[in-house]
């Protein structure tokens, strides 16, 4: 009797143990899921509303969120406009990892979208109250089984797209390559949805954005066409090396699609992984070494043009004629 009472006072123990270590875990893991409230609000120093219509312009929100004017036509990629990402639930709370660099604009500020891009799935790609914020009108386009995600929140528009399928809106054409990652959205197990690297294309300017990656040479096969901008994510490495390619293999990639310059996304925002939240552009810069200026946003909330010399004609003109150009 007395060892069952033992044994009933260490099951208590440990639950109330399971219960604090829980309570710690949640408190660290749960806040609303609404604005970023931790760090300062949105600065305004973009002004994405203010971007030439003539030349090809964007700037890095955090994460994989590339805001982009092509020529007229506003692209968003992978939005993540919230203080965490993670398991939501509705518009009450959100539990996952959260920022570490407040976003640069307001879901407010992006309501003249034209095209929203998502790559996969997973749950800092694929953020449904970031979506659920944005202008219902534009037309999204994702990887297969994303659309039954997407459709719900109130999009009439969503094209899933295959490895080799393409799709044109206001004639920005989009056409679907592929990577070297995975699909499934509730990891370890769950279902498998696709993922998608995107080629954009207009007006002779060409920009691959590639999907979450591990080192795989399948980007070389643009070289006979290159892209103008090549845009790479180059964090959550150590330890998910087998799914996401370190800044050394992002630059050989980088150097195999033969693209003139390098947008690094999917780094300083969240803590995925256990390397230092800085290291991944020091490492990147270190790899490129004296073609550095080549490494076109190194900073959150930064606006880049496309510089007119590497544009295909004189009538898309960029905001100078500067190499690297930082912009409102």
């Amino acid at each position: 009797m007395l060892t069952r009472r033992r044994l009933w006072m260490v099951a208590w123990m440990i639950a109330v143990a399971a219960i604090a270590l829980m309570g710690i875990v949640m408190s660290e893991l749960i806040t609303e899921a609404g604005p970023y409230q931790d760090a300062a609000p949105p600065t305004g120093q973009l002004h994405p509303a203010a971007w030439p219509e003539r030349s090809l312009t964007m700037a890095d929100l955090g994460h994989a969120a590339l805001l982009m004017n092509w020529y007229g036509v506003r692209v968003l990629s992978d939005p993540t406009l919230f203080n965490r990402v993670g398991l939501s639930i509705g518009s009450l709370l959100t539990i996952g990892p959260h920022r570490y660099t407040a976003p640069p604009l307001a879901p407010a500020q992006l309501q003249n979208l034209d095209v929203i891009l998502i790559t996969h799935a997973h749950l800092d790609h694929l953020d449904l109250p970031s979506m659920r914020a944005l202008p219902k009108s534009a037309v999204v386009i994702a990887c297969s089984g994303c659309a039954e995600l997407i459709r719900p929140l109130g999009f009439t528009d969503v094209r899933e797209l295959r490895w080799g399928e393409h799709t044109e809106v206001k004639g920005l054409r989009v056409t679907a390559m592929g990577a070297k990652h995975w699909g499934v959205r509730w990891p370890p197990m769950g279902r498998a949805y696709g993922y998608n690297s995107y080629l954009l294309e207009r007006g002779g300017t060409r920009m691959l954005l590639a999907c979450d990656s591990a080192y795989t040479p399948l980007f070389d096969t643009l070289a006979s066409d290159p892209p103008d901008i090549a845009a790479f994510s180059i964090a959550a490495y150590d330890p998910w090396i087998h799914n996401h390619a370190n800044p050394e293999q992002v630059w050989t990639m980088f150097q195999q699609s033969r693209a003139r310059y390098l947008v690094p996304i999917h780094w300083g925002t969240f803590r995925l992984s256990k390397e230092p939240m800085d290291e991944p552009m020091r490492r990147l810069l270190a790899a490129a070494g004296p073609e550095a200026n080549r490494v076109a946003i190194r900073q959150i909330g930064v606006a880049w043009s496309l510089p007119a010399t590497a544009q295909p004609d004189q009538q898309h003109a960029s905001l100078d004629g500067a190499t690297l150009k930082a912009s409102k």
